[in-house]
């Protein structure tokens, strides 16, 4: 994740060196770590946001996986799943628990017991419904469905059998053909004979999603059949778990009775996308999203398939979804035409992560899902007031602590008048890691500054306040977020702490690469170095400078606002810092602002864009910065030196910390 940067003092310009192997390593733990960290904030964000509910799928097939993985990530369920194998990572990224089928039987039927809702996805074989057939399970299930849990069964379209290409609802009468069809009449019988107050019967046709379904039939080179007049219905995978989830909406806001009727019984639905199509066309749009050449159409009646192939060509039905409609409100792949070109696309991104798949594949999972947990952390109780700590590393000079109050002032009126805070009310304060308390009093307009230990057991003691946000005014991961928020935070039991993501994350589990801030940091150093002057005598070179750390992630932050910064100029933009320690250790820092001034080329003008937020001792008048500019000034008097303003007072700072509000991480979770 972190492109080490060497500068070349002629031409300023920031190249790429080879990543050296600690580097390597040190990427592939980030990776572990965010992948870590995913699976860690779901499982928190469940705990409070889900109310303690919690799912059973009875089959963690590629159905039953899917909708796991929905039930916890979008609805904040705790998920329990069985399996006969082994733990699908996916599943396990996702926060779903995984028990295999025979083992833990005690906790697996507690579970049932103590359910919101149960999905059974195994389809029947011989003697009946897996599950059921088992008499401990069945009478878990039977006390589930007396006490109203919502219980899904997933049966299939073919128990209609063959509809001759006529329309059909759900009150068409079963008609099946085929021994597997039967076996799918047999087991929803099987289901309806708990008595459940709320079942769900839900008929699928063919199922298909990211590695399955007629793009994974395309790479095999499977045959285009074609038959007259023949429909086939088919439904995306997410679409499948967009329902049950609709179901548990209905079966928890009061629509039951409207549902299931007074008494309770069972509720048929068919799960269908909007658009019935002939298999040889389907086929023919997953050869062409291949790219690969689309082969002719096989005569039905001359095409050499399976006994199974077959006896699916022998029926044809189109199927209606008006119920469905009615329960979801919308389709996320209402066709076949839109769900392939959505599949292969989750399907590439996956493959993009190369190597490291194993690991990110599930955070890039989550991660496609997170927008449902944005807030998930604050919004939880209602509608209480949510305290928030705007914090910075902490300054001796007055200034910086008053313009942090600005900011918090301005963060907290566009919360409010945006609706950012939630249902509930938000005070932001500002509030210092370190230093700000030891300024006086007069010289704060009166009103002493706070540090962050401080302003935490002050709220604690405060009636009525237990949700605290910590807000990071940083730029990247320093140990400010990483240590002293945290322990400061451990130190107050009493109060659920919850820290903000810097304005620069790379973590790949909370953010897309292009939603890292780092293009929005680089676009507020625009503007500030378009407020500089128009002078174009000489060779220009432009700088991002920032303080210098000792940890890498810090300054990966400084090189991904860089890299977004140079394709915004149009021109190569070099990177530096204020301070750093000594030695090759720390050479992902790059250069001193003072050394990479004296080595730009004669009469060259150059302007230094400060990754700073506020003024104080670095930088603004008289401060670190200036001192040093100065001193290149007077030893290079050809030199045309120019430096922006901070960041503090952009508006689009603002915006950022707003965004970062809705991303929380439990300070439990740091270590």
């Amino acid at each position: 994740f972190f492109a080490r940067r060497r500068m070349r003092p002629s031409a300023m310009s920031a190249r790429s060196a080879p990543m050296l192997p600690r580097q390597a390593v040190a990427g592939f733990l980030l990776a572990g770590g965010a992948a870590y960290l995913a699976q860690r904030v779901l499982r928190e964000a469940r705990s409070r946001r889900g109310g303690g509910r919690s799912a059973v799928i009875l089959g963690l097939g590629y159905c039953g996986g899917a909708i796991a993985r929905h039930l916890a990530t979008e609805r904040g369920l705790r998920v329990l799943g069985t399996t006969r194998g082994e733990a699908d990572r996916g599943n396990t990224m996702a926060g779903v628990r995984t028990l295999a089928v025979g083992n833990a039987a005690a906790e697996l039927e507690d579970a049932i017991r103590g359910a919101a809702i149960i999905v059974a996805t195994a389809p029947p074989g011989d003697a009946g419904d897996p599950f059921l057939a088992m008499p401990a399970l069945r009478e878990a299930l039977r006390d589930a469905a007396a006490a109203g849990t919502l219980i899904v069964y997933l049966s299939s379209v073919g128990v209609y059998g063959d509809q001759g290409g006529r329309e059909v609802t759900e009150d068409t009468a079963p008609s099946p053909k085929t021994a597997r069809a039967k076996r799918r009449l047999a087991a929803e019988e099987e289901w309806r004979a708990l008595n459940a107050r709320k079942l769900a019967i839900v008929r699928l046709p063919g199922i298909y999603g990211p590695f399955r379904g007629p793009i994974a039939k395309a790479r095999e080179g499977n045959a285009r059949i074609a038959k007259e007049g023949h429909l086939f219905s088919r439904v995306h995978v997410d679409d499948v778990a967009l329902l049950c989830s609709a179901l548990l909406d209905r079966h928890e806001v009061g629509d039951a009775v409207q549902l299931w009727g007074a008494e309770g019984g069972a509720l048929v639905v068919n799960c269908c996308d909007s658009d019935p199509a002939p298999q040889h066309e389907v086929s023919a749009l997953a050869y062409e999203l291949l790219g690969l050449s689309v082969p002719p159409a096989l005569p039905f009646e001359s095409a050499d398939i399976s006994a199974m192939q077959r006896s699916f060509y022998e029926e044809s039905r189109k199927m209606v979804n008006s119920k469905l409609l009615g329960l979801v409100g919308k389709l996320r792949y209402a066709s076949y035409k839109t769900g392939l070109p959505a599949s292969l696309a989750e399907e590439e991104r996956l493959r993009r992560l190369g190597p490291m798949g194993v690991v990110l594949g599930p955070v890039a999972w989550v991660g496609a899902r997170w927008r449902c947990l944005a807030g998930a952390l604050r919004r939880g109780t209602g509608g209480e007031e949510l305290r928030v700590a705007l914090v910075d590393n902490g300054s001796l000079k007055p200034e910086a602590t008053l313009s942090l109050r600005r900011l918090a002032a301005a963060v907290e009126a566009k919360a409010r008048e945006t609706g950012r805070a939630g249902s509930g009310r938000v005070r932001v304060e500002a509030v210092s890691a370190r230093f700000a308390d030891r300024i006086p009093a007069r010289d704060l307009e009166g009103r002493a500054a706070e540090i962050l230990p401080d302003w935490l057991q002050r709220v604690a003691s405060e009636s009525g306040a237990r949700r605290v946000l910590v807000l990071p005014l940083l730029i990247g991961p320093s140990a400010t977020v990483t240590k002293t928020m945290p322990d400061a935070a451990r130190a107050v039991p009493s109060l659920e702490v919850d820290i903000a993501p810097t304005l620069v994350c790379l973590c790949p589990a909370l953010y897309a690469p292009s939603a890292t801030g780092a293009a929005a940091v680089a676009a507020m150093l625009a503007d500030r170095l378009a407020d500089l002057s128009a002078d174009n005598s000489g060779a220009e070179a432009v700088l991002v400078c920032d303080h210098g750390s000792p940890i890498a992630r810090v300054a990966a932050a400084r090189e991904a606002v860089r890299g977004a910064l140079e394709a915004m100029l149009g021109q190569p933009v070099g990177a530096c810092c204020m301070e750093r320690r000594e030695g090759s250790d720390y050479d992902f820092n790059g250069p001193l602002l003072e050394e990479a001034l004296l080595t730009l080329p004669r009469g060259s003008h150059a302007r230094v864009a400060l990754l700073f937020l506020q003024e104080g001792r670095h930088a603004g008048p008289g401060g670190d910065i200036a001192t040093i500019v100065q001193g290149v000034r007077e030893k290079r008097p050809d030199l045309s030196v120019e430096t922006t303003k901070v960041l503090a007072g952009h508006p689009g700072l603002v915006d950022l910390l707003l965004e970062r509000m809705s991303k929380p991480v439990p300070a439990r979770l740091f270590h």
